[in-house]
Order: structure tokens, then sequence, then C-alpha cells
């Protein structure tokens, strides 16, 4: 496991390089950590934890702020259309774990969501004014003992002396994993209220890839401080993900959030796609609703999240849900 993953980390590094080379005085790096512990829960979806890292207020989306191949790419996208556009780019790197209801069965049950871990990178690039913003990311990664799930998990409840998993030998088998994203957000409704402000948002997203595919509509409303300069950085999707939070000083807000979902595939219930492995039935319409905060304190930002979701799959026994802190810090 130590050997793939120093390949991963000698892979996307000179990407990781490169965007802290240029980040300059727009420069972020974020900390996010997801866990269903905030729910005090150790099932289905157990664990994230990913690191962000990127700038905000880019002028163009060109190969003077981006890797050759990915401003090929961006310049073949709607993103670069507008000239009245700021642009953002943020790139991230992280783990999620997926285990069976009770981790303490060495055997497989087959009515429960398969063992899964996945070892991913992210580039997201992000094209916004003050009313609508428009994001395209691409997701590279891998599944299966190769994204030390295992190892990981079984480290961090030795740590915190938590059970021991034991289904580990029946996760999915290694794969490539892909997925190509799309997002709109619009700012539809926005208002001076009780000495703060008020906005409503609303928003589509998109994606194809055997990581996941999906088409997702959501609504989402924030009551706080400077809302229009953390407009950009806002979701009305389950959670922010390696996504950079504008740098507002003194900005905060509260907010709730919910989103419908058709999800087409998804290797965290179906299984590896080009070979059997333990599955489930998926549950194609879904729906998430998240609540939570977002504080800027000096250079820092704060975003905390509870998400409760609707069943993933047929027979499922235990409700989706977890919670989410992400720190960032602007340089």
């Amino acid at each position: 496991m130590k050997i793939n993953f120093a390949i991963l980390l000698f892979i996307f590094f000179p990407l990781m390089l490169q965007a802290s080379q240029q980040a300059e005085k727009r420069a972020f790096a974020s900390l996010i950590f997801e866990n269903d512990t905030f729910f005090r829960d150790d099932g289905l979806y157990s664990n994230g934890l990913f690191l962000n890292w990127g700038y905000n207020h880019v002028a163009a989306l060109d190969d003077q702020n981006l890797p050759a191949w990915i401003a090929y790419l961006a310049n073949k996208t709607h993103l670069t259309g507008n000239t009245n556009n700021n642009y953002s780019i943020s790139y991230g790197f992280g783990q999620q774990l997926q285990t069976a209801t009770d981790i303490s069965l060495e055997e497989l049950v087959e009515e429960d969501a398969p063992y899964v871990g996945l070892l991913a990178w992210e580039v997201s690039l992000l094209a916004y004014d003050e009313q609508m913003s428009d994001e395209v990311g691409l997701i590279l990664g891998a599944v299966g003992p190769i994204a030390g799930g295992e190892f990981v998990q079984s480290m961090v409840h030795s740590v915190l002396a938590g059970r021991e998993p034991q289904g580990w030998d029946n996760q999915i088998s290694n794969e490539l994993v892909f997925r190509l994203q799309t997002r709109r957000i619009w700012r539809a409704y926005q208002s001076d209220f009780a000495g703060a402000e008020f906005d409503l948002l609303t928003g589509l997203d998109g994606g194809v890839g055997n990581l996941r595919s999906d088409l997702s509509t959501g609504i989402g409303v924030r009551f706080g401080q400077r809302l229009t300069e953390s407009f950009s950085s806002a979701t009305v999707f389950p959670v922010q993900k390696f996504n950079g939070l504008n740098n507002t000083p003194y900005g905060w807000y509260l907010f709730l959030n919910a989103s419908a979902s058709y999800v087409a595939n998804d290797i965290f219930i179906n299984g590896n796609t080009f070979q059997d492995s333990h599955s489930v039935d998926l549950i194609h319409p879904q729906a998430t609703v998240s609540v939570g905060f977002m504080a800027n304190i000096y250079n820092f930002s704060i975003l905390y999240t509870l998400l409760y979701a609707t069943d993933e799959y047929q027979g499922q026994a235990e409700d989706s849900r977890f919670g989410s802190i992400a720190i960032t810090y602007h340089f």
C-alpha cells in the first residue's frame, strides 16, 4: 500500500507544486474532514479527508495559470466565453471510506453496502460574477486496496480506541476511476433582513464517469453578512469540497440546502465496473438536506456542515448522515 500511495503522490505532486508557485497573493489552502461520528454513527460513509489548494481572482484560464493540458481542456468549455467573469482555480487530493453498517463482522453481509476506499485528485475551475457561477471539474483516482482504506481506518480506530474494523477483506477490487462534472449556481434573490442579509440560491449539477454519474437540482437559503463577496464559494449541494472560500474578513452566514438527484451509477453502491465484486441495488432517485454555517476570521475561513440523505440502496438499514468541517487559510 505504501508503494502505491507513493506512486500516486509522484504523479500528482508536480501539479500541486505548480499551483503553489502560481498562487501568489490570492492563494488559499484548505483541510476538510468528514465523518459519521458527528452523528455518533460508524457505518456506511465513514470518513473523508481532503487537502485543497489554489487561488482566487484569476485573470484567465490559460497556460500562465494552469498546466498546459488543463488550460487546453478549459478553453474547450463554456467557462471562457464571458470576458466579465472572474476565475478561481483549485486542486484537491483526498480519501473517502465506506464500510458496512456493522464493522465488527468479518464475513460478507450481502445486503449491506460494499467496503470501498477511494483515493482521488481533483481540479476545479470556476467562472463567476455577483449573480451566477459556473464550475467544471475533473476527478481522477482509484478505488480498492490501492486506496489504503483498511490501513487508515484501522490506524484511526487504534488511536481513538474504537472498534477494530474486520470486514475490509470484502472490499471491492482495484479500479481506476474518473468523473467529469459541471455545476451552475444562480443567486435568484437577495435582500436585507433583520440587520443582516438574506439570499436565495438555485442550482444544477451533473457528472459522468465510472466513479459516479448523476444529475441534480438544488435550492438553498443563506442568512448573514457580506453574502455578495462570498457568493462564488456558496453551493446548494450537499458538501463543499475542493473549493476555497473567498477571503471576506468578518463575513459569516447560516445556510440550509436541499437537493434532489437521479443517480445512474455509483461505484460505492454498484461495486466494480469491469469485474465482479460485492454490490447492492442502487436507488436512482435520491435527496439530501444540509445545514451549517460559514465564518471568516482574519485570514481563516471555517465551514461546518451536517448532512442527511435518503437511502442510497435497497434494504438500507442505517441512515446516510455525516458531518463536515473545513478550515481554509488565505495567504
